[in-house]
């Protein structure tokens, strides 16, 4: 459904964008604004002659661009458990054998409330323990599910990653539509008809390009922020839970 919703709001944004520049491109003389009459042709204003191409890659972009904002914000949520007390995080606490067990009856009830990846991540070990009373099949575990966990994060970015194969390729699909229509047209002689389709061909591409490299730094962020949140998820289990057992 948040997909849907994304679609939607990137559609509407797509959509407006092209509106403005159809309408000021209407509104704008070619003769006393040469600028920025090229400006807005660049921009997609003429939806007739090739200006949709435009209007796909700004919709792939929005929509990929809410997808990430969205993924960083559950990055974000789930960093708050740091700060909830889940377990003690004094360096002088520590947990004997049987604490373990009150400790995951306490995990229990507290995702009656809520529930955040510390806290699944907390429960699963003390389980592990309580079976098998070692600390090395413990850490294990713990490495386990952090991996199973970053391995569902990359799953939920699939939708991010194909959107970014797919802004480049909306331009040079415009690139390769606006030369065969400068060439279906080439017989004819009209320089000012050929010139402008091939404008209308690089500027697809140009847009494209321009989308991309905004939306991989974009990506490149959420990439960064998943890997430093799983490190630091792995941290906090060992440092709080794991280094504060004491076997007798």
């Amino acid at each position: 459904m948040k997909n849907l919703r994304h679609l939607s709001l990137a559609s509407g944004i797509a959509l407006l964008i092209t509106a403005v520049c159809m309408l000021m491109l209407g509104l704008t003389s070619k003769e006393n604004s040469p600028s920025l009459y090229r400006f807005l042709l660049l921009l997609g204003g003429d939806v007739i002659n090739g200006g949709y191409v435009q209007g796909l890659t700004y919709l792939a972009f929005f929509w990929a661009w809410f997808e990430v904002k969205e993924k960083l914000g559950v990055i974000n949520r789930e960093r708050k458990a740091f700060k909830l007390n889940i377990i003690p995080t004094n360096d002088k606490h520590v947990f004997m054998p049987q604490d373990i067990n009150n400790l995951k009856f306490k995990l229990i009830e507290f995702e009656r409330k809520e529930k955040y990846i510390l806290s699944d991540l907390l429960k699963k070990a003390c389980t592990k323990f309580r079976t098998s009373g070692s600390l090395s099949e413990l850490i294990d575990i713990v490495s386990i599910q952090i991996e199973v966990s970053q391995e569902k994060a990359e799953g939920d970015q699939s939708v991010i990653r194909y959107l970014t194969w797919v802004i480049p390729s909306i331009g040079f699909v415009g690139t390769v539509i606006g030369i065969s229509q400068a060439l279906i047209v080439a017989n004819s002689g009209d320089m000012e008809k050929i010139t402008a389709l091939l404008g209308v061909a690089f500027d697809t591409t140009l847009v494209a390009l321009v989308l991309s490299i905004i939306i991989m730094w974009f990506v490149h962020q959420l990439q960064e922020e998943t890997d430093r949140f799983h490190s630091d998820l792995k941290e906090f289990v060992i440092d709080n839970l794991i280094n504060k057992i004491e076997i007798g």
